[in-house]
């Protein structure tokens, strides 16, 4: 457990560099994020992966569930928007991205049809797949640590958008979010379900977005 926690948390810690420290255009860090969240973790935990990109084995069951906890997160993001858009500065927060990472209306619909479908999967793999795998023998852990840091990560790249009261929210809704989409899969599952609910996040958040940059 020990060395592929410490291969997966040095490749959270590279990413985060590369994102808030390095002053390169989204498609590189997008990149980077291939490299450390897909390609390094195919190599390293070869045996793990199977397990959990066998979509075929996942059960009905969870499908459906996970596309009903899909449509409710939606309407949660939706409505969490509309009663706190007075406290998010859009204007700030679309020039930050325009600036630092690249992202403008001419580009938003081709960035955001791979948010939707393959960065939410390069996440499921490694935060639902990989960093779980290495708390197999301690079943809280699991179940903590990896939504958990995955909360911390998305929160650092938020941070030059929020105050510390938006923040704060951010991190207990993404950690709440990171356990929801794990018990999503179940212990020994694949990671369909959380890909699903993931994506339907995503979904309410683009929408979102594009209302700041078109609006």
């Amino acid at each position: 457990m020990k060395r592929g926690l410490i291969i997966a948390l040095a490749g959270i810690m590279i990413l985060l560099w590369v994102e808030q420290g390095l002053s390169v255009s989204y498609g590189w860090k997008t990149l980077a994020k291939i490299v450390l969240f897909l390609i390094i973790p195919l190599l390293v935990f070869r045996g793990e992966v199977r397990r959990f990109i066998a979509f075929r084995r996942t059960e009905p069951r969870r499908v459906r569930i996970a596309l009903w906890t899909g449509a409710g997160v939606i309407a949660v993001i939706l409505a969490a928007y509309l009663l706190l858009s007075s406290l998010i500065d859009a204007e700030a927060l679309t020039g930050d991205l325009a600036g630092r990472v690249g992202v403008t209306g001419a580009v938003y619909p081709f960035i955001a049809l791979y948010i939707l479908f393959g960065n939410s999967l390069l996440e499921e793999f490694f935060f639902r797949g990989v960093l779980p795998a290495q708390f197999r023998s301690r079943p809280r852990l699991a179940l903590t640590v990896p939504p958990l840091l995955f909360a911390v990560y998305h929160v650092a790249i938020f941070l030059p958008w929020f105050d510390l009261p938006i923040l704060l929210l951010a991190v207990a809704g993404l950690w709440a979010g990171g356990v929801i989409f794990q018990l999503a899969n179940g212990p020994d599952g694949t990671i369909l379900p959380s890909w699903i609910i993931h994506m339907a996040a995503d979904l309410a958040i683009l929408v979102i977005g594009a209302v700041m940059i078109y609006g």
